[in-house]
């Protein structure tokens, strides 16, 4: 039974809950529709296929994820806070989420190579984080034109990316207390 709505954005609200919940793999249309409570029509006219779909998704939780951590980001004045948030926000967002880890690697480890675009996104969203921390580490004084900036910055976004798979290994926010416990250290001799 078809619900009050827009079509296009009930079936991305839902296929985003279902390939997050369950896996993209998993997932058929025939279940996304009926969830959604739309027509098999209405997915063709606006996503064509199940990959556009995907594509869709991905360009939407990218836009949804970084909102949600600028706001996060913005809250804090001192620049440390500032490049310590993200990692607060892995802190209660993943327990929040089941422990289910990062919806672009989960993806990308059910397609592999087969979807180019939808790798292409994914590999997107982690160039955006990646320059994103670096930009938030730059704030902090003393590191803009320190000789080890680059590898500090590196190695905050490995221990971010770490900390999320590791949160879902062990369904424990440790691994992200951890990381930013590390990046303190790391920082102190500045």
């Amino acid at each position: 039974m078809a619900r009050p709505g827009n079509p296009k954005e009930k079936i991305l609200a839902t296929a985003a809950r279902l390939f997050y919940e369950q896996g993209y793999n998993a997932t058929g249309i025939n279940q996304v529709l009926e969830e959604a409570g739309v027509a098999k029509a209405s997915l063709y006219s606006h996503f064509g296929s199940k990959d556009e779909l995907g594509l869709a998704y991905l360009k939407a939780a990218r836009q949804e994820w970084f909102q949600a951590v600028t706001t996060v980001v913005e809250a804090k004045t001192a620049p440390l806070d500032r490049l310590l948030a993200p990692f607060d926000f892995l802190e209660t967002q993943l327990p929040r989420q089941g422990f289910r880890g990062c919806r672009f690697i989960n993806m990308l480890a059910e397609i592999g190579g087969s979807h180019k675009e939808m790798q292409q996104q994914v590999a997107e969203h982690k160039r955006k984080l990646r320059r994103y921390l670096h930009q938030l580490l730059l704030a902090i004084p003393g590191v803009e034109g320190h000789p080890s900036a680059d590898t500090w910055a590196d190695t905050i976004y490995l221990l971010f990316e770490g900390a999320i798979v590791e949160t879902k290994v062990f369904r424990d926010v440790w691994p992200v207390k951890a990381a930013k416990k590390t990046i303190k250290h790391l920082l102190s001799k500045l």
